[in-house]
């Protein structure tokens, strides 16, 4: 039992980011009170000033992402500049209320629009606006300036040395906690199918099982990431980690299918309870007997008749060994940082529009009219505590790219903030006093805050304001007032973002999906095609995991962009949105099984078939292009083509004496690309002609 909570644990975190993203939050707040606190009191200044050191290392912790450690010590070392901007211009600002409000916008503008510059200055334009805010939240006095510089310094300091020293992420850690994950990730999967398999009419637990295989993508993807940033391996090295990962992820992915089958079919949902306890007895075992477990256990579903499962079993259990022999070579390899190659970021300078068109600009102006409105309604309600309304208009915009994501963000931030009120009271009302039980709620608070960041935004501000009632009462201004009000603030600013997403430069979450889905198909028109050049010029098929990651990391565009109109709207307008996010996925998973395929049938094959599998990709890559271009003429003469060359390749499969092999394989996998391809056709309301009567 304990392990396989611990599985789930690891199959929820990849490769432990969110725990170790908590972790150096929680102790880079630890060590910048710890030594701003002394400081400030030898220097008779009160101690909520090192709060403001908390903050930076907050966002130091969280918002510094570039890849070289170089860049990152750039970072961190500009990271106090904008802070003590902001801090000069709003103490100095503080006797003219009006000039310190509208100069309170200007800020919230610039921070959002310096983004557009590269993502160094995400943490930067971050740290500048939580500057200007604490300075309007404690409102100190210009000779209490250098303190707060000192704060400053302290808590990006302690931010660099957690993340570029005690806890820094070397690509070799994370890999070896990556293909634990992965292993995780595939223990998840089966007891999503078990769960299937005992309800079998669930759209739930089928989603469930739907978002498992999603997350055993993702990990993947980092996986190969990763490996592509561990530079002092030999290319031919590298390409061998990447090949396992990918093997592992089809291997599961395939004996998920195989399940789903056995599930479905009248007769085989008994036996899916035995082939997960089998499966599992697999991948539970030592590296070094996972070969002959395997085999034991393959043979007993074999001798239940499930031949074919019992296959996919062997297929597995070689390659979660396969990648264990890959990786555990690692330890004998010296990586070297400091020589690891960044990897592949958008450039900052790249021509992503002008004007309006640009996001950063459309998301500054409305960050600028949502701190407006909430300036002015929350001064309404308390104008001494409307700045908890502004705070709120600005976060949620963070990290979202469309109207429905604002609202859900607006939605749970609102409900976070309303059952943490009530945890705050009951906590400080029992605390409140007791400093070492206060410290230690504080520390727990940031800690689970930060945890569950990226995975619940409501979880988040939750402990957040919990943390709040027991800093209030540390403070001495505790009361059931103070929090009813932060949660009054809050809905305050929440409406104020909703109305300004709503009104102001809106982005329709339907349009982000349909562009999304353009770049998906943009994905796989180039994946095809640059299958079919290589092919039809070299007689290979050896540089595809690029693309075919490239297609993978627009599915999970897709995917979150689709999430508010699939998990927070009525089921008759979920299904269509449903259908199309399943259908991508499918597509995905087919092309990678393609990546697989076609590299085992390419040396097995003669010129003239490489000639027309090269022929039949090309033809898809033209029906992806018409399909993405919304020209029916193109899209039906490619797919006539393509049905031609499809039934040439049947007839030399056929043909073949021997049993199912690579290039059987090969030709399954891109007919079900065919066919998905002309499914999305007819979601897309593009109609095609009976392209298989043309042919």
């Amino acid at each position: 039992m304990l392990s396989q909570w611990w599985n789930r644990f690891l199959a929820s975190d990849p490769s432990l980011r969110r725990l170790r993203g908590a972790v150096r939050v929680l102790l880079s707040v630890a060590l910048t009170l710890g030594a701003n606190l002394p400081l400030l009191s030898m220097w008779g200044q009160p101690a909520p000033m090192a709060m403001i050191g908390a903050v930076v290392a907050i966002n130091g912790s969280m918002g510094v992402s570039e890849t070289e450690r170089g860049a990152q010590l750039l970072t961190f070392a500009l990271l106090p500049l904008p802070v003590v901007a902001a801090l000069v211009l709003s103490i100095t600002t503080q006797p003219l209320p009006l000039v310190h409000s509208l100069l309170f916008l200007v800020v919230s503008f610039a921070a959002v629009y310096v983004r557009r510059f590269g993502a160094r200055y995400f943490p930067l334009g971050m740290v500048a606006f939580m500057g200007y805010f604490f300075a309007m939240f404690l409102k100190p006095q210009m000779a209490q300036l250098p303190a707060l510089v000192v704060a400053v310094v302290v808590g990006a300091a302690a931010a660099a040395v957690l993340k570029l020293v005690v806890l820094r992420d070397d690509p070799e850690g994370i890999l070896d906690r990556g293909r634990r994950t992965l292993r995780a990730q595939v223990h998840g999967l089966l007891h999503a199918v078990h769960d299937v398999a005992e309800h079998p009419g669930s759209e739930s637990r089928r989603r469930k099982l739907h978002n498992h295989s999603v997350r055993l993508n993702e990990t993947a993807l980092m996986l190969e990431n990763t490996i592509g940033r561990l530079d002092a391996l030999p290319e031919s090295r590298r390409e061998l980690l990447r090949q396992r990962v990918l093997d592992v992820e089809l291997a599961a992915e395939n004996m998920v299918t195989r399940l789903l089958r056995l599930v479905d079919h009248p007769s085989g949902g008994g036996e899916v309870g035995h082939a997960v306890g089998a499966l599992l007895e697999v991948l539970e075992s030592p590296h070094a007997e996972i070969h002959e477990v395997t085999r034991q256990v393959s043979e007993q579903v074999e001798q239940r008749g499930s031949v074919q499962l019992a296959m996919a079993i062997r297929r597995l259990g070689s390659a979660l060994a396969e990648l264990a022999g890959a990786t555990g070579e690692l330890g004998e390899q010296q990586v070297d940082e400091d020589e690891v190659e960044p990897a592949d970021e958008q450039d900052a300078d790249e021509d992503t529009g002008t004007g309006l068109n640009r996001p950063e600009v459309r998301t500054a102006i409305q960050v600028t009219v949502a701190a407006g409105l909430a300036i002015l309604f929350g001064q309404l309600v308390s104008p001494n505590r409307w700045y908890w309304a502004v705070i709120t208009a600005f976060v949620v915009f963070i990290t979202t790219n469309s109207r429905g994501e604002l609202l859900v963000r607006a939605w749970q931030r609102t409900l976070g903030t309303l059952l943490g009120v009530l945890a705050g009271i009951l906590v400080a009302v029992n605390i409140t006093g007791d400093l070492g039980a206060e410290i230690a709620v504080i520390l727990l608070c940031v800690f689970l805050a930060f945890y569950f960041v990226g995975y619940s935004y409501a979880a988040m501000t939750f402990f957040i304001t919990t943390m709040l009632g027991v800093l209030y009462g540390m403070l001495g201004v505790f009361t059931f007032s103070v929090l009813g009000l932060r949660l009054v603030e809050t809905l305050i600013g929440a409406a104020s973002g909703a109305l300004a997403a709503a009104v102001v430069l809106p982005t329709r979450t339907r349009e982000l999906v349909r562009d999304n889905t353009a770049e998906f198909l943009g994905a796989l028109r180039d994946f095809l095609r640059g299958a079919g050049t290589e092919l039809a010029e070299r007689g290979t098929a050896t540089g595809l995991q690029e693309p075919i990651r490239t297609l993978d990391d627009a599915l999970h565009k897709v995917l979150a962009s689709s999430r508010p109109l699939t998990l927070y709207r009525l089921r008759s307008r979920q299904s269509q949105v449903q259908r199309m996010a399943l259908k991508l996925s499918g597509c995905a998973y087919y092309a990678r099984n393609v990546v697989v395929a076609l590299s085992q049938a390419t040396p097995m094959v003669d010129a003239d078939t490489r000639q027309r599998l090269a022929e039949l990709m090309n033809a898809l890559a033209d029906a992806a292009e018409g399909l993405n271009d919304r020209n029916r003429e193109t899209f039906d003469e490619a797919m006539a083509a393509a049905q031609r060359t499809s039934d040439a390749l049947h007839d030399i499969a056929e043909s073949l004496t021997d049993g199912p092999t690579s290039l059987h394989r090969t030709i399954t996998w891109l007919d079900r690309v065919t066919q998905v391809i002309d499914d999305l056709a007819r979601e897309l309301a593009l109609e095609p002609h009976s392209a298989h009567s043309a042919a």
